[in-house]
């Protein structure tokens, strides 16, 4: 924080998340319209020059990245739909602060089918200072596209799959590390790793046991450092393997059935841990080995669980593991000096389908306990970490893949919000079975609302992006690059997740061990290190130039260290004895950074009979109840009365 300006903080309070739409995109689309439903899990990065000044950096507000297809009111693989709806999806990019469609991507080589609708991931690959996307066709082949939309390499294999999969699409996700630190990332599907270097996609090894899931269908993996060597290579963590940089195995368990990875420290030796969800049950398996330190834990409900999310849950300075299942979202506590897992709670949902939707965690309020983000098939939830009680909830649908919304600085306001992702999947009773009891109606313990359909039609589509009333969440990354995001796979230079030099969205050489920093060891967790309650501070100053006809010109000043958000109204005043007549009011028209200030003016009309010798003032009009940000002060709001004194021939 620069010496010169004062500490500006503002601490939200515990409650009741309220929340507001700032921009919804869906059900249609501007450009190929039909094509907005979305099943896989979002990337937010400052991607695009929105404003033209020739560069892309904090005065951008970030992008939203994702996949979106037209799954014809059914799940992507339902029916018999040639082609699959699965892979014939749209590449996208939303301006974070609008929702405006920034540029649309039908098919990435002519004759192709489309995209297939998997987690893509984003990163700046080549070191050029720009990011580039990350994903699949329909046709299975790996392909890396300009922060504008033009398509760069093609990999020279396609991902291989069984012949009889026909799913393939319809869930899992992307990964981007550099798992030996030439400089070149590797990006991940599964078991199968492409090299970026040479300035090509190239096919590198295709691991032959586990892939991070049930099937390729649902493959995600992530890069992790499990073994702790001396080269500093990650290693490939495909649920029951772990592979090494060059293909080979760390370690597989033959024994037990694949799924989803995770990773914490849980015992605070410093080490990490691989979590591995199955079957219904979860895992904490040795990072270096994978022996078995905790678990089996059967997970309360029904089906096969979904993406592990790690974190403090609890408040008790220990990481627990978030899971969904079919009935019940649930987090378990590990405790590896019993090797035992016990539940701290559960609380119902409703994904009678797949049963493995991811989810996302975030501290919303900076108190240090975690809230998870979980959207089913008919509801978004937000979860209180401690207890499971239902912070939020509102209606959406979902024929839930793997994919999870999440919570990013979306819009570079400084402050967090959050992405929902949903899609037209049938709600009827004969489909996902959103509109039937109870779920049609509120349910007044919990605080869920009724479901009830949207005023377009009988299902979701499309994203909604919620934020706090007043912009009182806490501070986050405008970063959430990959699935399996961990803070420390991807830099900004605004904290200590890379080390230094670095630059916006680089894919470390190193990447840092996550689970050793004291900000972090968690999984799936959006958090900065640093200025979590950074907050603005809004003040006015107010000149008089000598000259008729009267001008007032106020500046208003941003004093705080969070972005100051546009519109925010002034009014210029006349003081007339003991009253004051107020003149007329302006609003700023830009968002201003610490240090920036707006000119607003008022010029005096001939009704208004006011001359240089009266005396003048300027007012911010906040009204606390519904300003849409929180400052940190509001003794500097106004200015005191100025009377100019001049000299007039």
């Amino acid at each position: 924080m620069p010496a010169c300006y004062p500490a500006c903080e503002f601490r939200p309070s515990k409650g009741p998340l309220e929340t507001v739409v700032k921009w919804q995109w869906g059900p249609t689309a501007k450009q190929f319209p039909a094509f907005t439903d979305v099943w896989s899990t979002p990337t937010i990065a400052r991607l695009v020059d929105a404003n033209c000044d020739g560069k892309v950096n904090e005065l951008d507000p970030p992008s939203v990245i994702f996949v979106s297809g037209d799954a014809q009111k059914t799940c992507c693989s339902c029916g018999n739909i040639t082609p699959s709806t699965c892979l014939t999806g749209v590449l996208r990019v939303l301006d974070g602060a609008s929702g405006k469609e920034l540029w649309s991507l039908r098919k990435a080589a002519a004759g192709s089918l489309g995209f297939a609708g998997f987690s893509i991931a984003v990163g700046d690959v080549d070191g050029d200072g720009k990011l580039e996307i990350a994903a699949v066709t329909g046709e299975r082949y790996l392909v890396l596209i300009s922060n504008e939309g033009k398509v760069l390499r093609t990999s020279d294999q396609p991902i291989a799959i069984p012949a009889n999969l026909g799913t393939f699409g319809w869930g899992g996700a992307l990964a981007i590390a550099d798992m030996n630190g030439d400089g070149a990332p590797e990006i991940a599907f599964g078991a199968t790793v492409f090299t970026t270097a040479g300035g090509k996609l190239t096919l590198k090894w295709t691991g032959a046991k586990g892939v991070g899931g049930g099937n390729l269908a649902q493959a995600i993996s992530t890069f992790v450092d499990l073994d702790g060597a001396a080269n500093g290579d990650l290693e490939l963590l495909a649920g029951r393997t772990a592979y090494k940089a060059d293909g080979s195995e760390l370690w597989h368990r033959a024994d037990l059935p694949d799924g989803f990875p995770g990773v914490g420290d849980f015992d605070g030796d410093g080490k990490p841990e691989v979590v591995l969800v199955a079957n219904g049950q979860v895992w904490v398996l040795a990072a270096t080995t994978g022996a078995t330190l905790a678990g089996p834990f059967t997970l309360p409900g029904g089906g096969e669980g979904g993406a592990p999310t790690v974190a403090d849950f609890d408040k008790d300075g220990k990481r627990e593991i978030g899971v969904a299942m079919q009935n019940f979202y649930s987090v378990v506590k590990p405790d590896l000096a019993q090797k035992s897992i016990g539940l701290l709670w559960k609380t119902p949902n409703h994904d009678l389908s797949s049963s493995v939707t991811g989810s996302t965690v975030f501290d919303f309020e900076g108190d240090g306990e975690a809230e998870v983000i979980y959207n089913d098939e008919c509801f978004l939830w937000v979860y209180e970490g401690k207890t499971g009680a239902v912070r939020f909830a509102t209606p959406h649908t979902s024929f839930t893949a793997t994919e999870a919304s999440l919570v990013a600085d979306v819009d570079g306001d400084g402050h967090a919000e959050m992405l929902m992702v949903s899609n037209g999947a049938d709600p009827g009773a004969s489909g996902w079975k959103c509109d039937v009891d109870p779920w049609n109606k509120p349910d007044p313990a919990s605080g869920r609302p009724a479901w009830v359909k949207p005023s377009y039609g009988p299902a979701y589509r499309g994203l909604v992006l919620f934020g706090d009333r007043a912009s009182s969440w806490v501070a986050t990354r405008s970063l959430w690059n990959q699935h399996t995001y961990h803070v420390t796979n991807i830099c900004d230079p605004r904290d200590g997740a890379c080390d230094a030099p670095t630059s916006y969205g680089a894919i470390p050489k190193r990447e840092k061990k996550n689970w050793t920093l004291p900000w972090l060891n968690n999984f799936r967790q959006n958090v900065q290190d640093k200025g979590l309650f950074d907050a603005p501070d809004a003040t006015v100053t107010l000149t008089i130039p000598c000259k008729k006809p009267v001008t007032l010109r106020a500046f208003v000043r941003n004093l705080g260290l969070a972005l100051l958000p546009a519109g925010i109204e002034l009014g210029f005043y006349v003081r007339k004895g003991t009253s004051e007549v107020l003149l007329g009011k302006a609003k700023t028209t830009l968002a201003l950074l610490a240090g920036h200030a707006e000119e607003l003016t008022y010029t005096a009309k001939p009704a208004d009979a006011i001359t240089l010798a009266d005396t003048f003032l300027v007012r911010l009009l906040i009204d606390p109840k519904t300003a849409p940000f929180r400052e940190c002060r509001d003794t500097n709001n106004a200015t005191d009365p100025i009377k100019q004194s001049c000299i007039l021939e």
